[in-house]
Formats: structure tokens, C-alpha cells, sequence
């Protein structure tokens, strides 16, 4: 007869997975960083867009001062979106903000 018994090694394994969370795949950081990328983007333009609807109508301007409103302001969001683009891929990928 045994005066004790032994540990049961799926406790043991069982533990340690809760403990040490699993690490955060190229692709789900990916993925992370397209959803930010989406959701700021978005509201970017949509900015851009009230901008001009707003100026245009506070100034009431025809289709040629549309034209240059959009070619001031577009150029401006489309510069803010690939800067979010960049920054959010790199702080995703970065190994250092791995959950």
C-alpha cells in the first residue's frame, strides 16, 4: 500500500495554461490594427466630409468652389489616415505591447 499519492499531471498542466496567457499571433496583431485603422479612418473622413458640407454651406459655394474645397481638405485626410494606418501597424506589431 502507498502512504501517499502522486499529483495528478493534468492539474499541473492545467494551471499553468490559465497562468501564461497565450501569445498574440503576426496576424491577430494584424487584424488589431486594421479594426483601429477602420474606425479612426472613418471618422477621419466623415470630418472631412461635414467640413466641406459645412463651409459650403455657410459660404454657399457652387460646384468649382466645391471642387476646391475638396482638393484642400482631401489631401489633409488622406495624410491623416496613412499616418494612422503607420502608426497603428507598428504599435501592434511592436513586441513590446504583446498582451
Amino acid at each position: 500500500m502507498m502512504s501517499h499519492t502522486a499529483p495528478h499531471p493534468a492539474s499541473a498542466t492545467s494551471t499553468e495554461s490559465i497562468a501564461m496567457p497565450a501569445p498574440k499571433t503576426k496576424f491577430i496583431a494584424f487584424l488589431t490594427a486594421i479594426g483601429a485603422i477602420v474606425l479612426i479612418g472613418s471618422e477621419i473622413w466623415l470630418a472631412a466630409l461635414a467640413t466641406i458640407w459645412a463651409v459650403d454651406g455657410f459660404f454657399d459655394l457652387a460646384a468649382l468652389g466645391d471642387l476646391i474645397m475638396i482638393a484642400l481638405i482631401a489631401p489633409i485626410a488622406l495624410w491623416a489616415t496613412w499616418m494612422t494606418a503607420k502608426l497603428a501597424i507598428s504599435a501592434e506589431m511592436n513586441p513590446e505591447n504583446a498582451d
